[in-house]
């Protein structure tokens, strides 16, 4: 699936435990269709020990969320994305107010 968010966009959560929170992309899964956003969707992680020295651990990582539940955010608007051409140039911009990116 093509997509028109870009990693370091600020994106909007419009679904599940996060919702209304804000955060940047940091990853997305173009072939499963999720992305990975900074600081939000946290899950813990247990790490088994390797070596008898070594402890075991429990670490907070992100999960990926479904590319459909999230939305780019700036200047306080959230909106769906457009690509039109200007001086054979690609330029994205915001759908609610035609603000360029």
């Amino acid at each position: 699936m093509k997509t028109k968010l870009k990693i370091g966009d600020s994106v909007k959560i419009l679904s599940g435990k996060d919702k209304g929170r804000i955060g940047k992309i940091a990853s997305i899964n173009r072939k499963k269709n999720k992305v990975i956003v900074e600081s939000c969707n946290m899950v813990k992680k247990v790490i088994k020990a390797r070596t008898p020295q070594e402890k075991g651990r429990i670490i907070d990582k992100e999960a990926a969320i479904d590319i459909s539940n999230v939305m780019i955010f700036i200047k306080g608007t959230s909106s769906r994305l457009g690509i039109r051409f200007e001086n054979n140039e690609k330029i994205r911009y915001l759908k609610k107010n035609g603000q360029r990116i």
